[in-house]
């Protein structure tokens, strides 16, 4: 029977000073070969690790030092991707042992290549985690930015709530063996399809009501997250479970959404309209001239005036799309641009003094057709860059449209959402019909416009009821 030996090698013969590369060291007939893990780490965390080689010691609370020790010595860690692998010893051990006799140098190159790619495929398929980051990773690369944050939202939220498990949680949820000594480390937990069950989705659901929201620093504590982002999660996690079923990973026997089952919660569908009197105390408010304060509101107006558009479709707005002389602009909204190529409803809005007064002040300089009317994007940036830089514009328009709101006394959320709400809402108190808002919006459907739309104050409902 041939005889191989195995152990980690700290090469750090071709690194830079302090670091090196995690290999393996095969032994047989007294020959040796190294095989590069790939694996780069300091000359610390390899004292470290060899100081650690037979058992982790309980007391280390290094969250890096801990996942470096499963990586190399347990038997299986999380990626940044929460995909479970094999550590690098345990795979080592694996591969020989399949081997067995026929053990030469290159089969072992060969077999541990091959079991690797037959390693990834099982886990992604069947790991629910590992499923939302690759559908996440698909959106990208399609160019569907929006729905790929919210896969990778659900997925680190999934993950937080799995890693929040107690031993016997463990045990319940996913099957794993609560340890029989409390210093035995706690193998990685992954979160398969077949674990999904109703239970468990109430389970989550309850977690994400209290614990949802991440502490932003080790200094806080989580909070409790809305329904609606309960109902975001679960709609794209059920999304990737459909795609299980319809690949013969799970059974319709085991889907654990709809009646009798687990219900997805809807959320509440908070009415986001300013009443007139804010819209024309904000219309009347003097910001300070050429200021972050004096863009935002510019924008927020804009916005109103312009269907409700929202500063997406705006940040997107080239200059081949407006014209100035017949005082109007056009757009598709980005929202359905990707989703709905064979029905496009172009939305068509026209330009009175004051926003082309705010073209005037915040557009480019250089105005050809597929150049960019506001400053925010250009050509030369990625979608991903595109989209970081629309964010960043609304969240700071948001946060000087809550400053100018606290100084008029206005109540209830005054940002991006309500100036396109306010828009639809007050079209309609102006007894314009549904079917006029819902084309001004750039809508398909009646009853996404409806949804726009918010309650009337008690003395409006007064009057229109007594003209019944």
């Amino acid at each position: 029977m041939i005889k191989v030996t195995f152990s980690l090698f700290f090469d750090k013969r071709a690194s830079k000073e302090g670091e090196g590369v995690i290999k393996w060291l095969i032994c047989q007939d007294r020959k040796q070969r190294l095989f590069s893990t790939g694996r780069k780490i300091t000359l610390s965390e390899w004292a470290f690790l060899q100081d650690s080689k037979n058992k982790l010691d309980n007391r280390i609370k290094d969250e890096n030092k801990i996942r470096l020790w499963h990586e190399c010595y347990g038997d299986t860690y999380l990626d940044d991707f929460g995909k479970t692998h094999t550590s690098y010893l345990k795979r080592a051990q694996l591969v020989i042992g399949q081997l067995g006799d026929r053990f030469t140098f290159d089969a072992f190159v060969e077999a541990l290549t091959n079991w690797g790619k037959e390693e990834s495929k099982p886990v992604e398929q069947t790991d629910l985690i590992a499923s939302l980051f690759a559908k996440a990773t698909s959106m990208i690369n399609s160019g569907r930015l929006g729905n790929a944050i919210n896969y990778e939202l659900a997925a680190k939220s999934l993950r937080r709530f799995v890693d929040s498990f107690t031993d016997e949680e463990r045990k319940e949820f996913l099957g794993i063996p609560v340890p029989r000594r409390l210093s035995q480390p706690r193998p990685a937990a992954s979160l398969q399809f077949s674990h999904l069950t109703s239970h468990f989705l109430a389970t989550y659901e309850q977690w994400m009501l209290s614990c949802g929201k991440a502490p932003q620093s080790k200094l806080k504590s989580a909070t409790g997250a809305s329904l609606t982002t309960v109902g975001i999660y679960l709609r794209h996690v059920r999304a990737v479970v459909n795609d299980a079923i319809q690949a013969g990973i799970m059974s319709h026997e085991t889907y654990p959404f709809g009646r009798n089952r687990y219900v997805i919660p809807a959320g509440a569908n908070v009415k986001k309209a300013l009443p007139k009197a804010a819209i024309e105390q904000i219309k009347a408010y003097k910001p300070i001239l050429g200021t972050m304060e004096h863009r935002s509101h510019d924008l927020w107006l804009f916005s109103y005036f312009c269907n409700g558009a929202n500063l997406t479709d705006l940040c997107h707005l080239t200059w081949g799309r407006v014209d100035l002389k017949g005082k109007k602009l056009t757009f598709i909204r980005q929202k359905t641009a990707r989703s709905k190529k064979q029905n496009q409803t172009p939305v068509v809005a026209h330009l009175r003094p004051e926003t082309i007064a705010i073209i005037e002040r915040w557009g480019t300089s250089i105005r050809h057709a597929n150049g960019y009317v506001f400053p925010f994007l250009n050509t030369a940036m990625t979608d991903h860059q595109k989209r970081q830089a629309v964010h960043q514009t609304v969240k700071m328009t948001n946060k000087w449209m809550k400053k100018i709101a606290e100084q008029l006394g206005i109540e209830g959320d005054v940002n991006t959402y309500s100036a396109r709400h306010s828009f639809a809402t007050n079209l309609l108190k102006g007894n314009a019909s549904l079917a006029f808002i819902s084309k001004s919006l750039g809508h398909t459907n009646i009853k996404t416009t409806e949804s726009y739309l918010g309650s009337f104050d008690d003395d409006e409902a007064k009057e229109f009821l007594s003209a019944l």
